[in-house]
C-alpha cells in the first residue's frame, strides 16, 4: 500500500517527521516498582502505549499532516513503525524488494564516518531516489552524510533520556552534542531508567555506498519504477 504524501512550501514532509498537531504534553516521571524491577513510570502509565522493551515511551500523537511539520523532530510512532516493518524514513513505503536480486537495505545516517559494521542506529531504512532527495533538502545531511547496503539490522535497544535512579532527574547525554540521546541495549539495566524516544537497531553484512554509488542505485531505481 502506497503512503500519502505530504508537502510543505513545494518540499515533500519525510514519513518520519514530526507535525505540531501531533505534540501532546508530557507528564512527569515517577518511580515504579513493576515485573523487571524498580525504573520510572507515569502516574497514569498505559501498560500498552507506554512501555515497550521495558523502557517508559515519550507520549506522542498520530496526526501526520496536521499542523506544520517540524524538521528538528521525529515522531516516535512512525519512527518505531519504519524500523519494525523496513520502511523508507521519507516517503513511507517498503524499502525492500525494489531490486529483485537484491534484499538489503540501504542506510544513511550523518556522519563523517562510514558507516560500521554493528553500528547501532535509529534511522530507518530509504531508498537510493528518497535517500538522494534528503540529501538535497537536509542541510545536516548535505554537510555531511555516509550510507551503506545493510544485510539485516536486529533490535538492538533505545534511543533516550537516562534518569538517575535516586533523584529521577535526567542524567548528560554521553553524546558530542547537546541533546544527543543515549543508546540503551535492551539487556541493560539502565533501559528501566531510560525515557525513550527511538527504537534502536544494529546494523550487519554493512558494505558502504559511495556518492557515486548512491546516485546510480538512485538511477537505476528510477527506471524500475519508471517500467513498473
Amino acid at each position: 500500500m502506497t503512503q500519502q504524501q505530504h508537502y510543505w512550501n513545494g518540499m515533500r514532509v519525510p514519513y518520519i517527521t514530526a507535525w505540531t498537531g501531533e505534540f501532546l504534553p508530557q507528564p512527569p516521571v515517577i518511580r515504579i516498582v513493576g515485573r523487571g524491577g524498580e525504573g520510572i513510570g507515569y502516574e497514569d502509565e498505559h501498560p500498552v502505549t507506554d512501555r515497550r522493551h521495558e523502557a517508559l515511551w515519550v507520549r506522542s500523537g498520530l496526526a501526520q499532516g496536521r499542523g506544520r511539520p517540524d524538521f528538528n523532530r521525529i515522531n516516535v510512532h512512525r519512527q518505531k513503525r519504519a524500523v519494525r516493518y523496513s520502511l523508507c524514513q521519507v516517503c513511507g513505503d517498503t524499502a525492500l524488494g525494489w531490486r529483485a536480486d537484491d534484499e538489503r537495505a540501504l542506510h544513511l545516517v550523518g556522519a563523517a564516518t562510514p558507516i560500521a559494521e554493528g553500528e547501532t542506529t535509529a534511522a530507518p531504512p530509504v531508498h537510493p531516489l528518497c535517500a538522494v532527495e534528503a540529501i538535497e533538502n537536509c542541510p545536516p545531511l548535505g554537510r555531511g552524510h555516509a550510507a551503506a547496503l545493510v544485510e539485516y539490522s536486529p533490535l538492538w535497544g533505545v534511543a533516550g533520556v537516562v534518569h538517575d535512579p535516586v533523584t529521577l532527574a535526567p542524567l548528560p547525554s554521553p553524546g558530542s552534542r547537546p541533546g544527543d540521546l543515549q543508546h540503551v541495549h535492551v539487556g541493560d539495566k539502565e533501559i528501566r531508567w531510560t525515557l525513550a524516544n527511538f527504537t534502536v537497531v544494529s546494523l550487519h553484512g554493512v558494505k558502504a555506498v559511495s556518492p557515486e554509488e548512491l546516485r546510480a542505485m538512485a538511477a537505476e531505481e528510477a527506471k524500475w519504477r519508471d517500467a513498473a
